[in-house]
This record gives structure tokens, sequence and C-alpha cells, in this order.
């Protein structure tokens, strides 16, 4: 069994859709919540890596994968985070105490739970250069003019500085951060720059439906517009399909 966490639907579904054209197997996604305006909930992330063990121990062997936004944070304090949580999953489940840690992306480490089970864990940081999020990604490889999402987002976040509202990075004080006009951007241009007019309704624009072609009430779409609006064999993506081939492995 291979298991990905993941932080939010827009981050499962886009998993899912490169899952789709770089792996061999289909793995089941987790998904954990994220506080929209504040950093990752340790609590929810433990919760999910709870699940993700009870599941992977009734397999007997199994694969999980963690895979978070690096935002602003360093790789080593997202790394110290997933194994803190790990720590107090495997307790929370009297596991014996893990004797290894993560040490870095993009390498499994083995946890003997019992006799018969281990289990490989694995963790990846979606960014550009070091910093950012699924959006900051989807920003860079879109492949479609964006008009009206760089308006938006160039020109509201100028407008907002020049009178006096502050953008910061997620979880600094502020009145908006730089994730949600990231956000917003996203929502801008899967939504006025790549469809006309007389198709923006809520089909069209289902980020589900988008991206694996099948929309949340199970509609299934005549294409994947994601592969039309995204550059899903971007070199950008390189390092993350990777990190699914691990899986195929």
């Amino acid at each position: 069994m291979n298991i990905l966490i993941v932080e939010s639907e827009n981050d499962q579904f886009f998993i899912e859709a490169l899952a789709k054209t770089s792996s061999k197997t289909k793995p089941e996604v987790w998904q954990i919540d994220e506080y929209k305006h504040s950093n990752l909930d340790e609590k929810k992330l433990t919760t999910q890596i709870v699940n993700a063990l009870t599941d992977a121990v009734k397999a007997s062997s199994s694969k999980i994968g963690i895979i978070l936004d690096i935002d602003e944070s360093t790789q080593k304090e997202r790394i110290n985070l997933i194994n803190k949580c790990l720590k107090s999953s495997f307790a929370e489940l009297d596991f014996p105490e893990m004797d290894k840690s993560l040490v870095n992306i993009k390498e499994f480490i083995t946890c003997q739970i019992n006799h018969n089970t281990s289990i490989k864990i694995s963790c990846f940081f979606t960014n550009i250069d070091g910093k950012g999020e699924l959006e900051t990604i989807l920003k860079d490889i879109k492949s479609k003019e964006s008009i009206f999402a760089d308006c938006l987002y160039d020109g509201w976040r100028n407008c907002l500085e020049s009178k006096g509202k502050k953008i910061r990075a997620t979880g600094e004080e502020c009145d908006i951060s730089n994730k949600e006009l990231l956000k917003l951007w996203v929502d801008f241009y899967k939504r006025f720059d790549t469809l006309k007019r007389r198709e923006r309704d809520a089909r069209n624009t289902d980020w589900k439906g988008i991206m694996t072609g099948i929309t949340k009430n199970g509609e299934t779409l005549k294409c994947i517009r994601g592969n039309d609006i995204f550059d899903l064999k971007s070199e950008r993506l390189t390092d993350i399909k990777s990190f699914l081939h691990m899986f195929d492995q």
C-alpha cells in the first residue's frame, strides 16, 4: 500500500494528476487540513500520520509519503516538524520507539513495527528555489496567457501596499498573506484566463475536474483541462516526479 499525505484538496488533486502520468501505481492520497491564515497545524498532521500508519500496518508492508509546502520555512525546520509528528504518532499507537529519523527529502527510512511489519516513510516539500508552495509552482508552470490573474495579483498588491495594508509571509502579522494572493492568482487564472465568459461555471472551474477529469460530483469531463493550462512536463516538476517514482520501486 502506498499512502501520500498532503495539505489540501488542491495539493491532492494536483499530486493525483502527476501520479497518473508519473507513477505505475495509484497511491492512496490522504488529506490534511491547513489553516489558511497560519502555519501548518501540528496536531492535524499527527492525526493523519496516525491514520496512515494504522492502515499501513493492516497491509503489513507499506510506503508513506508526506508532501508539504515549504512556505517560508527551511527544509530542516519542515523535517523537524515531521519527525516530531512521527514520534508522537508512534507513541499514540504504542509502536516501538523510532530508531531512525528523517534527515533529507526523497529518502526512505524503514521503521520496524513488529516482527512481520515494516513501513517505509519519506517526505518532500513543494517549492520554487527553496521557498513557496503549490500555488508558486502552478504560477510558474502556467501555459496560457495570464492577463486577468497577473492584473489581479500585481494590481491588488500595489493598491493594498499604497494604502498601507501589510502583505507578509504566512504566519506573520499582516492584513493578507502572500499565500492568499497566490491562491487568488490561481483562481483567476483557471476561471478568467483559460475559459470563455460563458464557460465560467462551477463545472468547468471545479479543481478536481480540472486536474483529474472527474468533478467532485462524480461527473466525467470530456477533457482534463489541467493538461492544457499547466505544463505538467515542466522541468520544475522533475523533483516531485522523482519522489512519486520512489513509490514504484
